[in-house]
């Protein structure tokens, strides 16, 4: 696996991770201390809360600069290397001009048809 794929993984991880710890935090400041079992592994709401707020800066670092080196390119595959101009980029003609596809427009009006009664007359 090349090294742009596993920072990816990496990278997908973290965002997901990040926003489970996002949804954890609480308004109130209660956080985790709110959720009864999952909270008695710490020793108060503090230190429960404290910790949360660490892995959520931890994971936030962690995501942002991945973010970074995957944008910038600086391992390889990455935008800089896609054609920079339109008139680089290879065009094929597929479909006929239009030209030559549309059928013959007949523009003459037969004689015999009458003309459309408006909307306020009573046909009779």
């Amino acid at each position: 696996m090349a090294v742009v794929s596993v920072l990816q993984v990496i990278w997908l991880v973290s965002a997901i991770g990040l926003i489970i710890l996002v949804l954890f935090h609480s308004p109130k400041g209660d956080g985790l201390g709110a959720l009864g079992g999952q909270a008695q592994m710490f020793t108060s709401t503090k230190s429960a809360e404290t910790a949360l707020n660490r892995a959520t800066w931890l994971l936030t670092i962690l995501f942002m600069g991945i973010t970074v080196i995957l944008s910038a390119g600086w391992l390889g595959n990455s935008v800089s290397e896609l054609p920079t101009s339109v008139e680089a980029i290879p065009i094929e003609e597929t479909a006929p001009p239009i030209e030559e596809t549309a059928p013959a427009v007949e523009t003459t009006i037969p004689a015999d048809l009458e003309s459309p009664e408006t909307p306020g007359e009573a046909a009779e």
